[in-house]
């Protein structure tokens, strides 16, 4: 980590000599940075039915996880950092976009300085925001492992027919129209560079798809000439030092633009974060002092802010609040690539059912484990199977076989000779009876309605000999117990309402 932390520093030093020499000739974009975030919301909620829902659910959960300021309070007095894998995935039609790994490595420790206040810019903070301005405690690395558990350099390369990507179709992200596939999202912040468009007409610079997206279109896209600094980013404009990485990751960890989601000025829109102040609309270029709005005095807008649309020269910080937030959603919904081990080369055990169902079953039926272990490669691996035919497994994919009802944990430890770890999923499946099942019969006390898994039981009703109904009940679990201490000993009817049907047992009762 200190390597990392040095080569920032020197990142650092280098962005900020060059901020200092922009000039005027520098090509730009003819209607400043435009970031396609926002924009490609209206499309998921298209092409994606129940991701309007699935947002507002994310949002929910982000806003609890915030409210659990301890934890988050507790992570900073321990100077926990989160540590995020990181590929690259190059998708070029010309050399020029092919851009070095030096270039990709440029990014990536600009990442690192801006999320960790270690910019040397920051010194061009105002005094009034200087308490405002925060260390996120996240950091980023590239990739050593890939998802199949070989070692990589956290960069792929593909060579593509298209000539421009467009931010409204995501084609960048899918092998089978022109970019590549993603990496797995859950272990993985994947970052396209391609063309985006054509950014001197002013069309997108980036984008993120948001907290909550499909995992096939989980990242950040950047065009190429946005990315990474001087001395390997020589296209000479207003956004070649790397900050439109450091925006679009803010969004891919929820953030919205400091002025709100409105694409008017409005002073009833906002971000959300309550030490951000509140702003009319973007700003663009990089003003020559401070810009009022919405009642914002004495300070005015935060145009140095990492969410704003200024100048990559003219951004600085991040507040503690939002900091806040990016850590509620690491916690919450990207909970997942905080023990992704791409990056440390561990060997994470895991598996799952072929079949997501099988979790619940019918006695005799067979299922199959997928191993699903991440990080290193393993070599070896074995089971163990409570309740289950066999009882052990050295396969990778082992098929078993489940007579008795019950519920039953699985067990498996992988290894490739140097690394081992266990996974152990406690009950994990639940057995039960092949038929509806009604016992003990005789019966004294009680009598125990137990239900098979592909059958749903709604009501039993206990009829006499005389055709009349002495105990109806309704059925909300896998198992039903009546009470029948208190009738008459004798020969009953045990009437079963299901989703196959009507069955009629015959009960008996004794005293």
């Amino acid at each position: 980590m200190r390597a990392i932390f040095l080569t920032i520093l020197l990142w650092s030093a280098a962005l900020a000599g060059y901020s200092q020499q922009q000039t005027a000739s520098a090509t730009q974009p003819l209607h400043g940075r435009a970031c396609g975030t926002t924009d490609v919301f209206p499309d998921l909620q298209v092409q994606y039915p129940g991701f309007a829902e699935r947002r507002q659910e994310i949002v929910q959960a982000v806003q609890e996880g915030r409210q659990q300021s301890q934890q988050l309070k507790r992570l900073q007095q321990e100077q926990a950092r989160i540590v995020i894998p990181v590929v690259f995935h190059v998708v070029y039609n010309s050399e020029a976009e092919n851009i070095s790994n030096e270039q990709l490595l440029s990014q990536l420790n600009i990442l690192n300085a801006d999320f960790g206040k270690k910019n040397a810019d920051t010194v061009n903070t105002p005094d009034y925001f200087k308490a405002l301005a925060a260390d996120t405690g996240i950091e980023f690395c590239l990739a050593s492992l890939d998802p199949e558990g070989n070692p990589t350099n956290g960069i792929t390369r593909t060579r593509t027919s298209k000539t421009t990507f467009s931010s409204f179709s995501n084609d960048v992200m899918f092998t089978g129209t022109g970019g590549i596939d993603a990496w797995n999202s859950n272990q993985y912040l994947n970052i396209w560079v391609c063309r985006i468009g054509s950014v001197v007409a002013g069309e997108v610079v980036g984008y993120a798809n948001p907290p909550g997206s499909p995992a096939a279109i989980d990242g950040v896209v950047l065009h190429f000439n946005a990315v990474g600094a001087p001395p390997y980013n020589n296209y000479r404009w207003a956004f070649n030092l790397g900050r439109t990485a450091t925006h679009e990751v803010g969004h891919w960890l929820g953030l919205r633009h400091i002025w709100g989601t409105s694409a008017n000025a409005s002073c009833s829109d906002s971000d959300g974060i309550d030490d951000t102040p509140n702003q009319a609309e973007s700003t663009t270029g990089c003003p020559a002092g401070m810009v009022v709005s919405c009642g914002n005095e004495p300070h005015g807008n935060m145009w140095q802010n990492y969410m704003d649309y200024t100048d990559d020269a003219c951004m600085n910080l991040f507040t503690h609040g939002q900091a806040a937030y990016m850590q509620a959603v690491l916690t919450t919904v990207r909970a997942s690539i905080l023990t992704s081990p791409a990056c440390t080369g561990n060997l994470l055990a895991d598996f799952e059912l072929t079949n997501p169902q099988d979790t619940l079953i019918i006695a005799g039926t067979t299922v199959t484990f997928t191993d699903k272990t991440t990080g290193t490669r393993p070599t070896s691996w074995r089971w163990q199977f409570e309740g289950g035919t066999p009882a052990t497994s050295t396969e990778q994919h082992p098929t078993v076989t489940y007579t008795t009802p019950g519920r039953f944990s699985v067990r498996l430890t992988a290894s490739n000779g140097v690394l081992t770890d266990t996974q152990t999923k406690e009950q994990f499946i639940q057995v039960t009876v092949s038929a509806v099942t009604v016992y003990p019969n005789p019966a004294r006390e009680v009598l125990v309605i137990e239900q098979q898994a592909r059958e749903e039981v709604q009501q039993v009703e206990l009829v006499n000999r005389m055709g009349q109904t002495v105990l109806s009940q309704e059925v909300n679990g896998r198992v039903a117990r009546l009470q029948v201490s208190h009738l008459a000993a004798g020969m009953y009817f045990l009437r079963v309402h299901s989703t196959d049907g009507v069955e009629i047992k015959k009960i008996v009762l004794v005293r």
